[in-house]
């Protein structure tokens, strides 16, 4: 049987409903009776301001029996013998703490433990406060964790200038983020792309609303999160896609006692020079007599003006006029935008605690994120090999001229066709060459009050969660509902072009910035229009409207998720066991829908409409666009004309210059349905209605693990996960030329995965800590790439498929960590990991005859009897048609497929200390930094695995006193791939290129309660840029700018 194969959805069905029944079979049959009747010691760990300490450690210790709190400090110890105990607590950075505590027959003992700031045995006394309390936070929770993980604590994220979670998360060793328009949007974790990684939140998974499965995070604003702890090595009992890692966001739980908080603040974008404002609020307590009811509510809101600056080429190998062969852009693209950026995020967690063995806490969040882009494009095109007519003539063959216009040179050597003689001026310099280019204007907005193409994602989550205690046994179960929502509604996007008419010198001396000298304006437009008629004035400055369209996107997932998990101690004492079970289903939908894509020209002339109509009414063939009142339109649009660079980007080096302003464009057509008196609705544009596609996968889980203690030194964990999924896409057929969508095409697969996990802990001393982990993960295909579809181009003679039968990604990893905590918040750690990928996804590029596809286009007597076509069309058909059929001529093909096998091996160090040994006032700074390295490993012509970094640095040096704290962030992160294998020469291949950020924060604290703060982002200016090839070959470059924070903190309670 196939690895992955067409199957009917009953079967489908019938295969969930018997692993299903099988699993939750296995898990009630077992467990006994007998274990439902122990005692149960349980509470929260605080400290002496009642704050939560996460990650405690809580031993009984005369019965080796531990446990650790969670990350609202809680914690259970279960299967305690009726009589007197002494219960031990230690906690990085506080004193320990022990008392004596009476288990009686049936009644569960509650005791809350807080733990005072001090000396701990042999680590040394340390002031708890501000960074501090924060970074013990963490380090205790990874400290006393039975998997590979790091954590950040919320006091630890507000610590750092990070607007959204992303930017908190590129500070973690082995992270690093891919930026969009100056925020951290998709994360990497030890080496592997955005989409080889799962974010989740409280647990739940996040699915993406792009074409792969990576979820871009800026949604979410760091003020929302309580904890984020990222999971390098899993366990049986979490998901397995998780190649890189887990990212989990956990959201603030009730607290202690009563808090509140108010935050408001206001920054400025140094780009173009507007400010922000950004407010949050935070309120959480327990209710009724005995507490039983908690409740924790926070609302955040952040607006910013933001803009960038862009430019970017495609580069090719390049037979110059000379000679010699080049590589040399292909076009020159330049882009400037202004943006409006809003993130809105509301969060409700309610828990209520029956008794200390039976606990429910239901958890709602809503993020609303939306921008708006105003885009001005400029674009120098077709500039490159393809293009040799376009490059500067020689004497006698310039356009205009008989020969010039006459040129034919069908082999593109330079040579005209009808003389013998070359019509490229053979002097043309290659450095700073001269061109008759095509010239593209660019203006995108959208129908709204911002007049700015619009980007919108909502979250929406609910979960319901219990956790129950009956005897030793522990039943956890949670239910959830996720709907991740990406729309781009009601785009508006007018073009213009100029078609070889402009000379344009370029200048590549520097291949980084690449420029057009001149001759790439739009001048004179009203000038222009004086004394022509509205029939002869469709160009104006050798500028045409080659197109102006409107679209609505809508993008969702929807998921479904239940799970139940069961511990059980099967054995006590230094040789303990637990055995842990459990079972999970998550279902989910996706779509991908473009709703309306319309083109439109302007209205009719109203001297000749009545000859139109007659026309019309008479049975005339007639096309619309020859009464066109050109004459209306260009004087709108000279009229409202301005610099846009001139005005709203001062400092660019780029400039777009003349043109017309996005609210011109939005507001000018706002109907999809139908005509108006200013515009004609031209067609509908179904080559992008051809790209929707929906699916619905399922993935039925089930696992078992044990966790075993050697003594008091060593501990195990061990084994076995299976996920069963199904996977069911629809795409469409289309036929370019023919502007034709067939059917829907339907693809059904489904696979099984076995997963097993080891893992061994070893704590030789207090302050040493060893770790050696195997996994198995997986990553599924991306969405877009499995939908069946084929998209063919006749005249272009090109083929775009999806691959329904792509295989998921597999990993076998190996971990290997030691972690010395040297005292205080002093920790040095070190790892390597060892990643061996089979079958990653890669998009190839090859070539096809057209009999391989012939299937998929109709032929012109097959588009006769449709009776769709008329004469002329199926005439025009047959000329591209024709041709292809009689030489099976080769076309050119992108695909999605499997790569081979790729070995990733990494390492990871870490240091964090306090710098106390410096004489004053230097003994209040402490440092923080790491170093994670990536070797890539493939077979000789397999293409490089995309998103992998060699380097990634982070350093961080901060300085605090009683009432002061101040902060220096620095961020490295080296290139990497991000499209790979489509050239044999890897002259295809496009890289992120290396980033360099540095960012800063000061905190005062006028009183306890009241707190001034102020950040500073992107100090270094940098620019989010990839290159193509080699790192001098600039592929894109965007500029953002410097931004700025002030604010201050109340903290009432």
């Amino acid at each position: 049987m196939p690895y992955c194969q067409k199957i009917q959805s009953t079967h489908m069905r019938t295969m969930k409903r018997i692993f299903t029944s099988a699993l939750l079979l296995c898990l009630f049959a077992a467990v006994p009776l007998s274990v439902f009747s122990q005692g149960l010691i349980s509470g929260r760990v605080i400290d002496q301001n009642k704050l939560n300490l996460p990650g405690a450690s809580i031993v009984i210790k005369a019965l080796s029996r531990n446990t650790v709190s969670d990350p609202i400090g809680s914690y259970q110890l279960l299967n305690v013998p009726y009589g007197t105990h002494q219960v031990s607590v230690s906690y990085i950075g506080f004193k320990p703490f022990d008392t004596t505590v009476v288990v009686k027959d049936g009644k569960p003992v509650k005791l809350d433990i807080i733990l005072q700031a001090g000396q701990g045995h042999d680590l040394q006394t340390i002031v708890i406060g501000g960074t501090n309390s924060a970074t013990l936070k963490a380090m205790n929770q990874q400290k006393n964790s039975n998997r590979i993980v790091n954590v950040i604590s919320a006091d630890q994220i507000g610590r750092f200038p990070d607007p959204n979670i992303g930017d908190a998360l590129k500070r973690v060793p082995g992270i690093y983020v891919q930026v969009d328009q100056g925020e951290a949007s998709l994360i990497s974790v030890r080496g592997t792309d955005p989409s080889k990684s799962t974010i989740n939140i409280n647990g739940t998974n996040m699915s993406g609303t792009g074409d792969n499965r990576s979820v871009g995070i800026n949604a979410i604003p760091s003020d929302m999160v309580q904890t984020v702890e990222v999971t390098k090595a899993i366990t049986p009992d979490m998901d397995g896609d998780a190649i890189g890692g887990v990212v989990n966001l956990i959201t603030r739980k009730a607290p202690y006692t009563r808090l509140l908080s108010v935050t408001a603040g206001t920054g400025y974008s140094f780009m173009i020079q507007k400010p922000a404002y950004n407010g949050n609020i935070v309120y959480g307590d327990r209710f009724g007599k005995d507490k039983k009811l908690g409740v924790m509510a926070s609302a955040s809101y952040y607006r910013q003006y933001l803009g960038s600056n862009m430019h970017g080429s495609d580069w090719g190998d390049t037979k110059w006029v000379d000679g010699n062969t080049y590589f040399m852009p292909k076009y020159l693209n330049m882009e400037q935008i202004l943006m409006e950026r809003i993130r809105q995020s509301y969060t409700l967690g309610v828990d209520y605690k029956f008794n200390e063995k039976h606990i429910i806490t239901f958890t709602g969040i809503y993020n609303n994120y939306r921008d708006w882009r105003q885009e001005y494009t400029l674009k120098v095109d077709d500039i490159g090999a393809d293009y040799p007519t376009n490059w500067k003539r020689a004497p006698g063959y310039e356009r205009g001229t008989p020969k010039g216009d006459d040129v034919e040179d069908d082999n593109g050597d330079m040579i005209d066709d009808n003389t013998g003689e070359y019509y490229v001026d053979r002097t043309n310099d290659h450095m700073h060459p001269i061109y008759n280019p095509e010239l593209e204007r660019h203006i995108n907005g959208g129908v709204n009050k911002r007049n700015g193409a619009e980007i919108a994602q909502k979250i929406i989550n609910f979960g319901l969660e219990g956790q129950h205690i009956l005897g030793k046994v522990k039943i956890e179960w949670k239910g959830s509902y996720m709907k991740n929502r990406g729309d781009n509604p009601n785009s508006r996007s007018l073009e213009l072009e100029s078609e070889n008419e402009k000379l344009a010198q370029m200048d590549y001396t520097d291949p980084r910035f690449i420029k057009a000298i001149g001759g790439t304006g739009i001048d004179n437009v009203l000038e222009n229009l004086k004394g022509r008629p509205t029939s002869n004035s469709d160009t104006v400055d050798t500028w045409y409207m080659d197109g102006y369209s409107g679209a609505d996107k809508r993008s969702y997932t929807r998921q479904y998720l239940g799970q139940v998990d069961v511990s059980i101690p099967i054995t006590e004492g230094k040789y303990g066991n637990t055995i842990k079970f459990g079972g999970k289903y998550r279902g989910m939908t996706k779509e991908s829908t473009i709703l309306n894509q319309v083109s439109w020209y302007p209205g009719f002339d109203p001297l000749r409409k009545a000859e139109y109509d007659q026309k019309v009414a008479n049975g005339e063939a007639v096309d619309p666009t020859d009464y066109i009142d050109w004459q209306r339109f260009w004087q709108s649009f000279g009229t409202h004309m301005e610099n846009v660079s001139k005005d709203l980007f001062p400092h660019s080096q780029y400039e777009v210059g003349n043109t017309v302003t996005t609210e011109w464009v939005s507001h000018n057509n706002m109907n999809y349905n139908g005509s108006t008196d200013q515009f004609l609705k031209l067609d509908d544009k179904r080559d992008a209605l051809a790209g929707n596609y929906s699916g619905k996968e399922g993935i039925t889980a089930g696992y078992i693990m044990s966790t075993q203690n050697l003594g008091d030194k060593w501990s195990l964990i061990g084994g076995l996960r299976a996920e069963y999924s199904t996977l069911h896409y629809e795409g469409f057929n289309y036929n370019k030329r023919l502007d034709a969508i067939a059917e829907k095409t339907v693809s059904n697969s489904h696979f099984l995965d076995f997963m097993p996990a080891f893992h061994i802990k070893w704590n030789p001393t207090k302050k040493i800590v060893g770790r050696f982990a195997y996994t198995r993960t997986i990553s599924r295909p991306p969405y877009v790439s499995i939908a069946p579809k084929m998209n063919v181009s006749i005249k272009d003679k090109t083929v775009s498929e999806g691959n329904p039968d792509l295989k998921p990604t597999l990993s076998n990893n190996l971990d290997l960590l030691g972690e010395y905590y040297t005292g205080g918040t002093g920790l040095i750690s070190g790892g390597i990991y060892y990643k061996h990928i089979t079958d990653y996804t890669v998009t190839r590029k090859d070539d096809v005859r057209f009999s391989q596809v012939e299937q998929y286009v109709l032929s012109p007597e097959e588009l006769a009897a449709s009776g769709t076509a008329d004469a002329a069309t199926i005439a025009d058909y047959k000329r591209y048609y024709d041709p292809l059929k009689k030489n099976d001529d080769i076309m050119a093909r992108t695909k999605p497929v499997n790569a081979g096998a790729a070995d990733l091996v990494g390492m990871e160090i870490a240091f964090q200390h306090d710098l106390s040994f410096l004489p004053q006032p230097f003994n209040h700074l402490s440092l923080y930094a790491n170093y994670t390295h990536n070797w890539i490993f493939t077979k000789k012509g397999e293409p490089e695995l995309p998103g992998t970094a060699d380097d990634i640095v982070n350093l961080s040096l901060a300085y605090e006193v009683h009432r002061f704290s101040a902060r220096v962030s620095f961020n490295y992160t080296s290139s990497f791939s991000t499209v790979t294998g489509s050239l044999p020469d890897h002259k295809g291949d496009i890289y992120y290129d290396k980033v360099f950020y540095m960012d800063a924060n000061v905190n005062f604290f006028l009183t306890k309660k009241v707190v001034l703060f102020a950040n500073a982002n992107n100090l270094l200016n940098q620019a989010q840029r990839s290159f193509m090839y080699q790192p001098q070959y600039t592929y894109s470059s965007l500029y953002t700018g410097t931004t700025g924070q002030v604010g201050v903190k109340f903290n009432i309670f």
